[in-house]
């Protein structure tokens, strides 16, 4: 096992998935983009587009319209997407050009008098020993050290919460007996489960401006503040991306920011592949317990 090389791994594949993410919400954008103009020192926003008929229009947007936002966001992502890609493309050649570390991948590499060895002959210095032994027990110490994290937080997550008043449309139970209201929430509640992370599910809170939101999970952090993840399934659907992008630009003027505070999952066809979100949880989440 080659600590280092799985980590640059890591790495690779959580921009990967930032990338699908930031491309999918990119391109549920509305399309234009923002213009200003100052009047007397004070700047007046448009939203400047061609609309179906190929002519260019522009529409004065007042200040608090959540199309500001929306726009800001969308080139955001325009101007990341290429950074990710070239990250993703640069590390990848590190990796091809990336000499072995693992013991197993060196003694091959030796004569044949020393492959005939015994594996432990190579490993004389202690230190050395120890080190090996603790990148092969990795995986043992990091579910110890999640377990230690979550202990902390299971009063939190026990505790009586208001939940969304909204009514269930179908029935999604979990094997362990919480209902959700889609099946890529059943998968996200499943693996927080079975890592034994606590989170609230559905819990209502009053953000900064007095309005109330529910998002899908949540969770405490180390300093006992709430953190979330929002899982957004049906981004195949026009409809279902507009009211995403209202209430993400709500989140958002309530101190809601993605990487921040809050991480969007976005799926097509309500389906989720279960070890991504392990890797989700392992490196966005657990870190923060």
């Amino acid at each position: 096992m080659d600590f280092v090389r799985d980590e640059l791994e890591k790495v690779v594949r959580n921009l990967q998935d930032i990338e699908e993410n930031y491309t999918a919400e990119l391109k549920s954008c509305p399309s234009g983009s923002l213009l200003c103009n100052q009047n007397k020192g004070i700047p007046r926003f448009y939203h400047s587009f061609n609309d179906e008929e190929g002519r260019w229009r522009r529409i004065y947007l007042c200040a608090g319209n959540p199309m500001i936002e929306i726009l800001a966001r969308k080139e955001y992502l325009r101007l990341s997407l290429p950074n990710i890609r070239k990250n993703i493309e640069l590390l990848k050649q590190m990796l091809t050009r990336y000499y072995s570390l693992d013991p197993a991948d060196i003694i091959a590499a030796s004569k044949r008098a020393y492959r005939l060895l015994e594996e432990n002959s190579f490993f004389s210095n202690k230190h050395e020993n120890a080190l090996w032994e603790t990148v092969e027990n990795l995986e043992m110490l990091t579910d110890d050290l999640i377990r230690y994290r979550c202990e902390e937080h299971e009063e939190w997550a026990e505790r009586d919460y208001p939940r969304n008043p909204y009514p269930f449309k179908s029935l999604h139970l979990t094997d362990f007996g919480l209902r959700v209201r889609s099946r890529g929430e059943i998968v996200i509640a499943e693996v927080a489960h079975s890592l034994g992370i606590p989170f609230r599910y559905d819990q209502l809170i009053t953000m900064e401006d007095g309005s109330s939101i529910s998002p899908d999970f949540s969770f405490e952090d180390k300093y006992n503040e709430e953190f979330y993840i929002e899982y957004c399934g049906m981004m195949d659907d026009s409809g279902y991306v507009r009211n995403h992008l209202i209430k993400r630009s709500r989140y958002e003027r309530n101190g809601i920011n993605e990487w921040n505070n809050i991480r969007y999952i976005y799926s097509k066809d309500d389906s989720l592949n279960a070890v991504e979100i392990k890797h989700i949880l392992l490196d966005w989440v657990v870190p923060r317990l």
